[in-house]
């Protein structure tokens, strides 16, 4: 696609953010109106006060009027066509022109689409490197409960391997929630790489989402592994000439490759997981959440989960983030939230964290067994500590 057409179609994107932004105005604007006039008739406000919403109300209305206007693309519609008048038939010129107005057509035609669905259908950009910024975030479930999630803030930098633990009530699985956009906050913001999360915008902020879930087996629909990882594919109108590549590259980068005429019921757990992850790996996202993804599997299954998840920290393309009961897994990460009574109680990387066993113990943490080997070696007069993995703890043994 030239330059020019590149242009017009960021110019339909951006009409499109701009549309989804300023109907989420008129939206809460329409709201405070409605509860304006609520009040008015309870007597608990004057009119001036009902009047103010309302101006407020047509103001940003007018505005949005404004904003759907696509003149610019029904003149780019007259131009093409005007352009193409002008050119020989049986040039190559004319070929390259009339692309171009048909691309402008397209165009036009999307715009009014755009129009109609408030820009629902607008991408998103990464605005900054933040993959994900909380700013006091507080949640719960009813009106007069506590907070299942109590004013935690926090930012995250593209690349970065996260891993969210807590005891069984501790409010990650909560946060996880919020994270994903099943949730939204009581209290408290949420920027996704420099964008704010919106109720209009959580459908093209969970663009940048791919999520792993506890049971693999809930996630399947497709018949065969290859059927199940263009599902996702084709809800994202992928165009299927495009979709074997996508299809073999995901199942490549999860070792499925030899599996794709499988039916996914009749693998192993851990062959399950790495289906599921390559479906998400298909749509490219750039956060990959894994939501207790390792808690029903076999040791091997563990084992072959956690291989995938170190293997796509250390390409540092996607944030990750690991909600985990298991302690051996944060070994891997770069950063670990640790959440208790619903707040952030300790945010740093694995070392910093295992430094405080007993504060860990303390909420009902244990620590990884790798740690509590080195423990029991300093018990005994050996100093080792900050081993990763089980290989390091031999290989630091076997220094002394």
């Amino acid at each position: 696609m030239s330059s020019a057409n590149n242009n017009w179609t960021e110019k339909l994107n951006d009409f499109r953010l701009k549309l989804n932004e300023h109907n989420d105005k008129l939206v809460r604007a329409s709201q405070k109106m409605i509860i304006a006039r609520s009040k008015f008739s309870k007597r608990e406000v004057d009119l001036e006060f009902v009047k103010s919403a309302e101006a407020e109300y047509k103001l940003i209305k007018n505005e949005f009027k404004e904003i759907a206007n696509n003149d610019i693309f029904l003149k780019n519609v007259k131009e093409s066509k005007d352009k193409l008048k002008t050119v020989n038939k049986n040039s190559k010129e004319y070929w390259k022109v009339l692309e171009e107005y048909k691309l402008a057509v397209l165009i036009f035609k999307e715009s009014k689409v755009a129009i109609k669905d408030r820009g629902h259908g607008g991408q998103l950009v990464q605005l900054s490197d933040i993959a994900l910024k909380l700013d006091n975030i507080k949640f719960r479930y009813r009106e007069g409960h506590p907070f299942a999630v109590n004013g935690v803030s926090v930012e995250i930098k593209h690349g970065d391997y996260v891993a969210i633990i807590g005891h069984n009530g501790s409010g990650k699985s909560t946060l996880s929630k919020i994270i994903i956009g099943v949730l939204q906050p009581t209290v408290g913001s949420i920027e996704v790489y420099g964008n704010k999360v919106t109720r209009n915008n959580i459908n093209m902020i969970r663009k940048f989402l791919g999520i792993v879930f506890q049971n693999p087996d809930n996630q399947f629909i497709g018949s065969t592994v290859r059927d199940d990882i263009a599902f996702g594919l084709e809800n994202r109108r992928i165009a299927p000439s495009k979709m074997p590549d996508i299809i073999l590259d995901s199942a490549k980068k999860v070792r499925m490759e030899e599996f794709l005429d499988h039916e996914p019921l009749m693998l192993s757990g851990g062959q399950k997981q790495r289906v599921a992850i390559a479906s998400a790996l298909a749509l490219s996202p750039n956060i990959l959440i894994f939501d207790e993804a390792t808690s029903m599997l076999d040791p091997k299954g563990k084992t072959e989960v956690k291989e995938i998840m170190v293997q796509l920290k250390n390409t540092r393309e996607k944030t990750i983030f690991s909600i985990t009961h298991d302690m051996d897994e944060i070994l891997n990460a770069d950063k670990v939230m640790v959440m208790n009574k619903g707040q952030l109680v300790k945010f740093g990387s694995p070392k910093e964290i295992l430094s405080e066993k007993e504060f860990l113990r303390s909420i009902h943490l244990d620590i990884p067994f790798v740690a509590q080997i080195e423990e029991a070696l300093q018990n005994e007069g050996i100093k080792i500590s900050g081993s990763a993995n089980l290989e390091e703890l031999v290989k630091n043994i076997c220094q002394k």
